[in-house]
């Protein structure tokens, strides 16, 4: 019994060190709205033009929680898996000629260094379908309402 006695205080105190972690161990908390030209959004697919640039001209993280500060450290693209560029300088853009790769279905992605004020580095990470087509009567009309040059999205985020 006297063991038991002398391990409940070392047990409580454990628990209390559980409980009272801080704040910083938090992952940002972000949506992330990247603005591009050269594609057409469709049902939440980016058509493009086999013979016509693509460009992500700007990816900006957006803090959810109030009076909060957030950004960006960098942002990694993909195409079918392929890294297709990165960046670390302020817009995080990228440009690049869709004629490269096969007309139809591909993946694009963002990997992004994500922080935010308050809270642990983290890694986002964004993929939408990508659809490559050799000629614009090829790319179905949009949704009434859908903005385009626009995707606001809410990525995966996980420590680094």
């Amino acid at each position: 019994m006297k063991k038991l006695a002398l391990l409940f205080p070392a047990l409580v105190a454990l628990a209390l060190g559980f409980v009272s972690c801080s704040d910083d161990d938090d992952l940002p908390l972000v949506d992330v709205n990247t603005t591009y030209t050269g594609a057409t959004m469709v049902d939440g697919t980016l058509y493009v033009v086999q013979d016509q640039e693509f460009s992500i001209t700007a990816v900006e993280a957006v803090a959810l929680r109030d009076n909060a500060k957030a950004g960006l450290t960098s942002v990694e693209y993909g195409l079918d898996g392929w890294v297709i560029g990165v960046t670390n300088i302020s817009p995080f853009g990228v440009s690049f000629e869709p004629g490269t790769f096969a007309v139809g279905k591909h993946i694009l992605s963002m990997r992004m260094g994500i922080v935010e004020e308050g809270c642990s580095p983290a890694v986002g990470y964004y993929a939408t379908d990508f659809v490559v087509v050799a000629t614009t009567e090829e790319i179905p009309a949009p949704d009434a309402g859908t903005e385009q040059g626009l995707i606001k999205t809410h990525p995966s985020i996980t420590s680094e």
